[in-house]
């Protein structure tokens, strides 16, 4: 579903985002203060912290739908996430749908696959919509969805261009059980194609994707650990 990415090799990677001496202020509230933070190609991150902490404005940085107020952002090597190469390279989801309501399922899809300039779009979004069991929607309107579906198409929006980097904010905050047995599935295939992963989130079952956990705390990042499977191991050995 997912082609796979032929990353550089390991003496001339790039990486797929880094950001140096990062800061957000909104009027006089700091937000986020001196971050530094590189994430390497076909990586998963995950990010974790208190309510307030910053988060979810970091995740804005990270895929380019803020600009900071200081600092610098890089995106493959390149500063400008506005140029077209960049921005296909992106995929967010943020706390909004950032879907349609009066277009059906296949049309939010189709929509942004020609808007990333997707090649065979009809094709490609037939592929997640049946991989995804999704098809006995494709002709419903988005707005009367469910909250929980709502977000599976908003993930896939996220997705239909075959980023390299997908930033998600609480991708599973509205999701059943099935719901993110899907989305572990959908990202397992992402992954396993050489992609990066950016995901934020409260819910403690996301841990196991991630290479590395980032805490962040009052805007600055406090602790990076080994994140999923080797954060436990260092857990039960402690």
């Amino acid at each position: 579903m997912f082609q796979k990415v032929h990353a550089p090799s390991p003496s001339t990677d790039t990486p797929a985002v880094a950001a140096s001496g990062l800061a957000v202020v909104y009027g006089r509230l700091p937000v986020l203060h001196n971050v530094e933070l590189t994430i390497a190609q076909g990586k998963t991150i995950l990010v974790v912290g208190p309510n307030g902490a910053g988060k979810s404005t970091l995740l804005s940085c990270l895929a380019g739908a803020l600009r900071p107020t200081a600092g610098e952002m890089r995106w493959f090597g390149e500063t400008s996430p506005r140029c077209r190469p960049v921005r296909k390279q992106i995929g967010f989801v943020g706390q909004e749908p950032g879907v349609y309501a009066e277009l059906t399922v296949m049309e939010n899809l189709l929509f942004a696959g020609r808007m990333y300039g997707v090649a065979k779009v009809h094709q490609r979004v037939a592929i997640l919509l049946e991989s995804s069991n999704l098809l006995r929607q494709a002709d419903r309107p988005v707005g009367r969805l469910s909250e929980g579906m709502k977000q599976r198409v908003a993930i896939l929006r996220a997705l239909v261009h075959e980023p390299r980097l997908a930033v998600l904010d609480e991708p599973t905050t509205k999701l059943d059980a099935n719901g993110f047995e899907w989305l572990e599935w959908l990202l397992d295939e992402f992954r396993s194609a050489g992609r990066t992963v950016c995901i934020a989130s409260h819910d403690n079952r996301c841990r196991v994707w991630a290479d590395r956990t980032v805490q962040l705390d009052a805007g600055q990042i406090v602790a990076i650990r080994p994140g999923g499977e080797r954060e436990a191991e260092l857990q039960r050995s402690a």
